[in-house]
């Protein structure tokens, strides 16, 4: 496989992850927005106590999310990282992922994963137009790759309505982010664009998109290649110079006209597989050196989509 990719280490990025926990489990659950310190929680079916794992002092939180439902005895429980980075930042995610694992975390279908990007670790500068640019290119990858990405996941995240496609008042709305000079106007535009896959509206305001295309998973190969897809999808718009159409070429059609195809696309897209970049773009860490195992499940839960949703059309 091609080298790491050195660029992927300064990205900033913050992991959520929607769960239900053992109502003895232990863990505080802060108000949405307003998350708890996790500190500790119990081994699932014991009162053993495990600490659990922070990032250079930081400690994840918990907290409320009506969006997400819950059996008896267990609660709902969003736990959102501290800002992570590198592959470090990588290798932290898997053990806090180990740790939830071990107090009886799971996933249901009403659970997603959302991964935030700082935008600034990525082109270098705070700049609002040099910002615009950078979110314009993102939106028109990322719907070009929409089939991998939904693919991924094996489920029927694209017809959640707090994932949805991105439509085509998205591709006027960032083109107007773009050209538009008046900071509040960009501002405007962006929050405009909704909450779908990938979340626009705090791109001036904190600096960062969200995507929020991902179904909730506690699966450590799931995880890694949703993290690498975002940040090589990072990657590669940070490095395009000509911009095409919103919507697909006819040749990008044809790769993506199952999420399988589109799976061996975006791999190609990214230099993850091909001879089209001299590195592997977006990764770094376990994210590097596991590419061989968690493509595996990457590529079954892609034909577990087609199964599904023969005619998604994305």
């Amino acid at each position: 496989m091609k080298p790491q990719d050195p660029q992927a280490e300064r990205i900033t990025f913050g992991v959520e992850l929607e769960t239900t926990i053992p109502a003895l489990s232990g863990v505080t659950i802060g108000g949405y927005h307003n998350g708890s310190t996790v500190r500790v929680g119990a081994i699932n079916g014991t009162s053993q106590h495990l600490t659990a794992p922070t990032f250079n002092g930081n400690h994840w939180k918990a907290e409320r999310d009506g969006s997400i439902r819950a059996n008896s005895g267990r609660l709902a429980c969003e736990f959102v990282s501290p800002i992570l980075q590198g592959g470090d930042g990588v290798s932290h995610l898997i053990e806090f992922v180990e740790w939830a694992n071990a107090i009886g975390a799971n996933v249901n279908g009403s659970c997603g994963v959302h991964i935030t990007v700082g935008v600034a670790s990525i082109i270098g500068t705070d700049d609002p137009q040099a910002i615009s640019e950078y979110g314009r290119k993102l939106a028109h990858i990322a719907r070009w790759h929409a089939m991998a990405l939904y693919g991924q996941t094996g489920t029927g995240r694209h017809l959640n309505r707090f994932s949805h496609t991105l439509g085509e008042d998205v591709g006027t709305l960032v083109r107007q982010m773009e050209r538009n000079s008046n900071p509040t106007r960009k501002s405007e535009a962006a929050r405009q664009c909704g909450r779908g896959m990938i979340n626009f509206q705090k791109l001036f305001t904190h600096g960062v998109i969200e995507f929020r295309v991902f179904a909730g998973t506690l699966n450590r190969h799931k995880l890694l290649h949703h993290l690498a897809t975002v940040l090589g999808l990072c990657r590669r718009a940070a490095e395009v110079e000509c911009l095409g159409s919103f919507g697909k070429n006819k040749s990008q059609a044809k790769r993506t006209a199952t999420a399988k195809d589109a799976l061996r696309f975006l791999w190609d897209y990214l230099g993850w597989t091909g001879s089209k970049r001299p590195v592997a773009l977006g990764l770094v860490g376990p994210l590097h050196s596991e590419f061989k195992h968690y493509r595996k499940i990457a590529d079954r839960m892609c034909r577990r989509f087609d199964s599904r949703f023969p005619y998604a059309n994305l």
